[in-house]
């Protein structure tokens, strides 16, 4: 697991070297075993490596025998040697056992097209010197990040947004379109980024640019299907499951260097665990946080999974300076970001960074198998449910029929699932947050949702509400938190549940194996769970989800350390109210503290403006992109 960095294109002399220096400086936190460079005509390339797989060699960037194709990755190929295999038989010559030297390989065999057969987490860029060309590619998922910025005939990319700040002298200007859709998802879905001029490569794409930086192409080169087979027994199913999930841990267990597991108690991390111990004829050892509050702490079912697994649990019951935490995570994660479950993840990893280089995590099974309390309502009747919290809350009658007048009875699928289910402030109040004058922003359409509710057309509603998740909110938050916050401490972690062979057969699933008989039984992610409830009791499998989630509302509330960081930041005269109305926050943190509601919308705005705070060279935000 590494760090990577590139500039192509003409025009910059020597200061070529110079900016990818300082890029691949900012990246040092992802690779501590050591740094490379490469500069050849108008490409220059760094790279910064953390040795997971044959140590001793695979310095960074790597190049074929001929040195006319060079590579700087950051990832795993879990099925390289059997790529090996196959590039061996056609002729290839190896030096190492890395899984980046079959990454060269198998462009001098295949081309562009050989992601296509790469099984596993990547971003990488490739010269090509024969071509005068460089590919950049993203893996299927999503999970490794790759950001690139094009601007005055070049572009330059990196592991992660901070590091491309650093590519010329000259900070690019805010896109006050990107903090909309913040607003929105607590997080800026791909392609686009707070930057204007920078943007997020989307996952299963790659793109080739010409030596001056021209874009040549761009190919999106896998799709998710969803194709619901209803010929199989629910013992067939259980059966599959087991064999699919154990064979993805069996390949995410391939490494030269020791590693443990997360393990929170929860469904998720439990299986990994529980995997892992049946595939590993050694001792695990797994890891887990807690927090003083009792209602966010599954201490209990995490000591009882370690317990009924036989393996050693470490933790830490944290109590730290959380405005210290924050500061320090938005400097990694270079734009606003709202995920409350980035904070654990940050200290879960410090934790297990201590004494472990690899880790890994259940991270991405709500996706695949149908595991949030969203899905639940959405394939409940809305208008039932609707009625239900009008009743409770008679306010939100009027504030709803008000929305419904200006954007019409009729809405499409997709606008109806981000409005309902996924919004974090709803158009009424955005609209009252945005000045006048950046009001027409609220009527920008999100092209990643766009996009993906185009592509999951004619899907059942399970199925769509999902297919939307994994383009989506998998890749640009679950994993986007799961990737800052590890690399940001040398740990490298793996998601199996993240595996395309296990990500393609749960979309093969019929809803009634994802979510249980229809009514007031139903259950979500229920195949994994009937799977677990094999060995684990069923209070353990059924019980209320609970999350990786924090005491929100606690750190929000007057006094408290957070609060008072937060309060400090919105009285100053912040770049936050030049786009803002002060009145409508003040009102906000009004309504949070006599009626405590709005906790979730609060800390988005308190992400927001701490992000501003470290915006100190950006003295204007610029205009809508």
């Amino acid at each position: 697991m590494c760090g990577i960095a590139g500039i192509v294109g003409l025009g910059h002399g020597d200061r070529r070297d110079t900016a990818v220096g300082r890029m691949t400086a900012a990246l040092s936190h992802r690779g501590p075993d050591g740094e490379g460079f490469f500069q050849c005509d108008s490409v220059s390339l760094g790279h910064r490596r953390l040795s997971i797989i044959d140590p001793a060699n695979g310095r960074q960037p790597l190049t074929n025998e001929d040195g006319t194709v060079w590579l700087t990755y950051n990832g795993e190929i879990y099925n390289f040697r059997e790529l090996k295999e196959l590039l061996v038989s056609a002729g290839h010559r190896f030096k190492t056992n890395c899984d980046s030297e079959v990454i060269v390989h198998a462009y001098e065999q295949w081309g562009p097209n050989c992601v296509e057969r790469f099984r596993g987490m990547f971003a990488f860029a490739l010269i090509d010197q024969n071509k005068q060309t460089v590919l950049i590619a993203r893996d299927q998922l999503g999970i490794k990040p790759l950001y690139y910025r094009c601007h005055n005939g070049y572009v330059a990319f990196a592991s992660e947004l901070p590091a491309l700040l650093y590519a010329t002298e000259k900070m690019p200007p805010v896109s006050l379109r990107a903090i909309e859709f913040f607003l929105r998802y607590r997080y800026i879905p791909a392609p686009d980024t707070a930057y204007e001029s920078i943007y997020k490569l989307p996952p299963a794409t790659y793109q080739v640019y010409d030596f001056a930086g021209n874009q040549l192409r761009e190919c999106e080169y896998w799709k998710l299907s969803f194709q619901p087979d209803t010929r199989r027994l629910p013992h067939e199913w259980l059966q599959s499951f087991e064999e699919v999930l154990m064979d993805s841990v069996r390949a995410h267990l391939v490494a030269d260097v020791s590693f443990g597991a997360f393990l929170s108690g929860g469904v998720d991390s439990t299986l990994i665990v529980s995997c892992m111990s049946q595939l590993l004829n050694r001792n695990i050892t797994a890891y887990t946080i807690w927090f003083d509050e009792e209602q966010f702490s599954e201490r209990r079912f995490a000591s009882e999974a370690a317990s009924r697994l036989g393996i050693e649990l470490r933790h830490e019951v944290v109590q730290p300076d959380v405005v210290d935490t924050l500061q320090r995570l938005f400097t990694n994660y270079g734009e606003p970001f709202a995920d409350t479950s980035a904070v654990p993840t940050w200290w879960i990893s410090e934790l297990a960074s201590r004494d472990v280089p690899m880790i890994l995590s259940g991270d991405g099974a709500d996706e695949a198998f149908a595991g949030y309390h969203r899905y639940r309502r959405w394939l409940d009747d809305s208008f039932v449910a609707d009625a239900k919290s009008f009743l409770k809350y008679p306010k939100r009658l009027v504030r709803r029929l008000n929305e419904l007048c200006r954007e019409g009875f009729v809405s499409s699928r997709v606008s109806r699932w981000e409005r309902n289910f996924i919004g974090i402030l709803d158009r009424s109040r955005r609209m009252q947050l945005w000045k006048p004058e950046f009001q027409e922003l609220l009527d920008e359409s999100c092209p990643a949702f766009a996009k993906a509710g185009q592509e999951a057309k004619g899907l059942d509603k399970l199925s769509f509400a999902q297919s939307i998740d994994i383009k989506t909110y998998l890749p640009g938050d679950i994993l986007t938190k799961v990737d800052i916050a590890s690399m940001r401490h040398g740990l490298e972690v793996r998601t199996p549940f993240t595996d395309i062979r296990v990500m393609e057969f749960a979309a093969t699933l019929p809803t009634h194996e994802k979510c249980g008989p229809q009514g007031r039984s139903q259950r979500m992610k229920a195949l994994p769970k009937r799977f677990l409830n094999k060995t684990f009791p069923d209070d353990f499998v059924n019980r209320k989800k609970m999350g990786f989630a924090i005491p929100e509302a606690a750190w929000l509330a007057k006094g408290n350390p957070v609060r008072s960081c937060f309060d400090d930041l919105t009285t100053r005269n912040s770049t936050l109210f030049d786009y803002f109305e002060r009145e409508t926050l003040s009102r906000m943190t009004s309504e949070y503290d006599h009626r405590g509601v709005h906790a979730t919308p609060l800390w988005s705005i308190f992400s927001l403006v701490l992000w501003l705070d470290q915006l100190q060279a950006v003295k204007h935000l610029g205009t809508a992109a």
